[in-house]
């Protein structure tokens, strides 16, 4: 790479150390526009409109019409024009829906997507301020630390250690350095889209949006599908599955029309409505809308999905792998303990706590801004690090478990570490006291052991400082570290988070374990994870010492209960993770450093902390925006409402196919009036019965669906269960009642048997009683599918107002179809005795009350 100096840079990009002007970024925009990738073109929205129309369930119904038409025309009065209107209505009234529920979706995700942008620090007109990526433009002066990704396209006008993890390019995870422009190193370019891992730049763009290297490949990267989760695949089994018994039917009734007197072309027509009743064409839409009421709630509550399948994958979480810090306690760090006996500290411990720290009062990491404000109280911070100004850091290693930084001082150079006090103890050679230093001997050490180990044993945060004088500047990590001076211990206290216990204990009743993984000290991390009720003995706390000296068969008995791991390295977490997965168990993970992303990938569930790195939070599934540990379980209770709400949705759709396939069985096998036309199938199917549907999508979270296990990861919507319960029971009871009904209504106004015609006043009002008593069914049938065993009292009848509001648009629509015309004469309906209304509205509560006993039974004998 050619050796460029910063003066050739600054005058090529009409640029300085001080950044740009407001109005010179402002022209720039007008120039360059704004750094953001070209999105994907996708579908206009009239061809999105158009395929509402012309899928494979949609083109059937327009041959269903077209057949109609076609025989009303040969055969005027087979009322088969009024059969092809209404198909088309239906049709119409399906599609803009669909459309409708794909456009509203789309949006809600693309504003979870918009909700955490990414922001950057820059330099601009000398002073340090934080904007949106997407406002960059060329010759910007932005600031790169640890956890940051590459925002643009940038030369390195400063750095300092600095080492990039650029896979997102090219697929390779070895990390890669990178200096500056004037050094001559061979990489001093960073490319928009690579990460920070350790060390901290300062950068010049000169490329950003589509004219960065990032931007040239992201069409391709954009562009390549996610394959089918398990969900979507238990969709489409289902849509199979129905599809092929819908064809079974209308087969099997062709084939007894050919054995009766029955026409073929009015067999095939009336098995074609079957079919297409059956067929359940709103699963997908319902199923894609529950997901996104789903991520709107969770989002609601600060947890932001980057997909919907996550959701699903979240409902069967069986175990969380937590951090500590920030997740299980607040990460609001506090000194509380110093020295021996809390005079006031001692000037070394103050300037250890001081220098080897990168926060000030604003910024900076909880621990290093906890010891800053400590130092604060005791000394003129700002004149102390204007007297050791910073010559070298060597940032903190998760193996080392320690950091170190290099100042220059009067006479040579100072030396301060921090760090793990059992890692700062075996550097040092003395112990600094109020009264000179002495020797670290085996009882000195002993004693300092003892006393760090009584203060983490009550939950501190204990570290250990050291520090040293050189003449001169050490030459490696390795000198700079050796025959230090241990100057004390500084021990914080991180209190619990709030609803830390009894999100435990909520997670204790769902069957879901908790394992935490934490880099803390085993006896620190034993105490927190005791109080928060994770653990209950310190036999449940491992080290990544002793993981290290065990098989995978005995870990992966240690992780079939609750566990504690301290002084855990990244790749022994993302070994954890490994085995847990290689258990079966679904793995929930959070993290919010670089060092995480490994076990954000490798996890079921990858949740990333909103105060995290932008690495970590890349590499996630999930963002918590708050951190709360209690959020993460809320996420999983609404991933399992997701699934139990598609559930409860297929019930109540299921329901309804078996009083509207009886009339069919008796029309063709028994030659009786036929209860329920081709229309009127049509218009529960697809009219009365799809906003209730839909609204079941949005069922709120039951306290029981917390009290029972994890469902398995391969665990099916439509079990035996489902189908006794739809078929079985709430189809069975409906069946009887609808067809019960046309036959009191025929009988009672002097029907003998005699044949009826299709345009009879009688047979249009009993068929009409018929249609109206299924659509109250399934209001009792939707209001009984909120639960599977709990009492509609007992979740609240009035809990979903969009049920009890989809209800009054399916009575609203029932009334339209039967009374105003030209619905009445296209769907065939006619007014009925008003009598009969009470026995349509007793429909609803003869199931509502049967279902409650069924209910009643099977929590007798789940507690017997």
């Amino acid at each position: 790479m050619k050796k460029m100096t910063l003066h050739e840079l600054f005058l090529a990009f009409g640029t300085s150390e001080e950044g740009l002007s407001d109005e010179e970024v402002e022209r720039r925009h007008l120039q360059y526009g704004f750094n953001v990738l070209s999105k994907i073109p996708t579908l206009p929205w009239y061809s999105k409109l158009v395929t509402q129309f012309t899928h494979f369930f949609a083109l059937l119904l327009w041959v269903a019409a077209a057949i109609s038409f076609g025989i009303a025309w040969s055969d005027p009065e087979s009322n088969m024009l009024a059969v092809g209107w209404a198909i088309v209505i239906v049709i119409i009234l399906n599609g803009a829906f669909g459309f409708y529920q794909e456009y509203r979706t789309e949006k809600s995700l693309e504003a979870l997507r918009n909700m955490l942008p990414l922001k950057v620090n820059v330099y601009r007109h000398g002073t340090e301020r934080t904007v949106l990526a997407s406002e960059l433009v060329p010759g910007d002066i932005v600031l790169l630390k640890e956890g940051d990704k590459v925002p643009a396209d940038m030369y390195l006008i400063h750095a300092f250690d600095l080492w990039i993890n650029e896979s997102t390019l090219n697929g390779e995870s070895e990390l890669v350095s990178a200096d500056t422009a004037e050094s001559g190193h061979i990489k001093n370019i960073v490319y928009s889209g690579t990460y920070v891992v350790r060390g901290e730049a300062r950068g010049l763009v000169f490329a950003i949006g589509k004219e960065s290297r990032y931007g040239t490949i992201a069409a391709l990267t954009q562009s390549v599908e996610a394959g089918e989760s398990h969900l979507q695949k238990e969709i489409a089994h289902i849509s199979k599955l129905i599809a092929l018994t819908s064809l079974v039917i209308a087969g099997s009734l062709i084939f007894i029309s050919k054995l009766g007197d029955n026409e073929l072309w009015k067999t095939f027509l009336f098995s074609l409505g079957v079919l297409v009743a059956l067929i359940p064409e709103g699963l997908l839409p319902t199923v894609t809308l529950s997901l996104a009421f789903g991520a709107q709630r969770m989002a609601s509550k600060g947890f932001l999905v980057n997909g919907l399948s996550v959701i699903e994958n979240l409902g069967a979480v069986t175990v969380i792998a937590t951090d500590k810090t920030g997740t299980i306690t607040q990460n609001k760090m506090k000194v509380e303990v110093w020295g021996e006996d809390q005079q006031p500290p001692l000037k070394e411990l103050l300037d250890a706590a001081l220098l080897c720290n990168r926060a000030d009062a604003s910024n900076g990491d909880p621990v290093e801004q906890a010891l800053f404000s400590f130092a604060d109280g005791y000394t003129d911070v700002a004149r102390r690090r204007g007297e050791y100004p910073l010559v070298h850091e060597y940032p903190f290693d998760y193996h080392l478990k320690r950091m170190c930084t290099v100042h220059s001082a009067k006479d040579g150079f100072s030396i301060f570490c921090k760090g793990a006090p059992e890692v700062i103890l075996q550097l040092c050679d003395e112990v600094v006291t109020a009264n000179g230093k002495k020797e670290l001997n085996e009882i000195e050490y002993r004693n300092l052991i003892d006393r760090h180990d009584a203060l983490a044993a009550q939950g501190y945060r204990v570290i250990g400082f050291a520090s040293r004088e050189y003449s001169v500047l050490p030459s490696s990590r390795q000198e700079a570290e050796q025959g230090l001076s241990f100057v004390g211990f500084i021990a914080m206290v991180d209190p619990l988070r709030d609803d830390i216990i009894e999100a435990v204990s909520e997670c204790r009743k769902a069957g879901i374990r908790i394992v935490m993984i934490t880099g803390d000290h085993p006896l620190t991390a034993a105490a927190i994870g005791m109080r928060a009720g994770i653990v209950t003995a310190m036999a449940e706390v491992s080290t990544g010492e002793y993981l290290d000296t065990l098989p995978a068969s005995a870990i992966k008995r240690l992780l079939r209960k609750n566990h504690v791991f301290a002084r855990v390295s990244p790749e022994q977490k993302l070994y954890l993770i490994t085995l847990l997965k290689e258990m079966g168990d679904m793995v929930a993970v959070t993290g919010d450093g670089v060092n995480d992303a490994p076990a954000l990938k490798r996890a079921d569930v990858g949740i990333a902390m909103g105060s995290g790195t932008d690495v970590a939070k890349q590499s996630a599934d999930a963002i918590l925006m708050d951190d709360h540990f209690a959020t993460i379980v809320k996420g999983i209770e609404e991933g399992r409402t997701v699934y139990e709400n598609i559930r409860r949705f297929i019930t109540y759709m299921l329901a309804s196919n078996l009083p509207e396939a009886v009339p069919y069985v008796l029309f063709f096998a028994f030659g009786l009036p036929l209860a329920l036309p081709v229309a009127m199938v049509l218009a529960i199917d697809l009219g009365t019965d799809i906003l209730p549907g839909m609204a079941l999508g949005a069922e709120l979270p039951h306290k029981a669906l917390m009290r029972k296990a994890p469902r398995k990861r391969k665990d099916h919507i439509l079990t035996m269960g489902v189908y006794l319960r739809a078929f079985g029971f709430l189809g069975l009871l409906s069946a009887v009642m609808s067809m019960g009904l046309f036959w009191i209504y025929l009988t009672a106004h002097g029907w003998n048997g005699e044949p009826l015609s299709w345009n009879n006043p009688l047979y249009l009002e009993s068929a009409t009683l018929a249609f109206a008593s299924i659509v109250f069914a399934q209001i009792g049938n939707g209001l009984s599918c909120r639960s599977q065993r709990e009492s509609l009292f007992t979740i609240g009848l009035w809990s979903n107002r969009y049920y009890l509001g989809g209800v009054v648009a399916e009575i609203g629509l029932l009334a339209l179809l039967i009374f105003v015309a030209p619905f009445s004469t296209i769907f065939g309906t006619s007014a009925f005795d008003p009598i009969y209304w009470w026995a349509v509205i007793a429909v609803t509560f003869i199931i509502l009350a049967a279902e409650e006993l069924r209910k009643g039974l099977v929590r007798y004998l789940e507690k017997r």
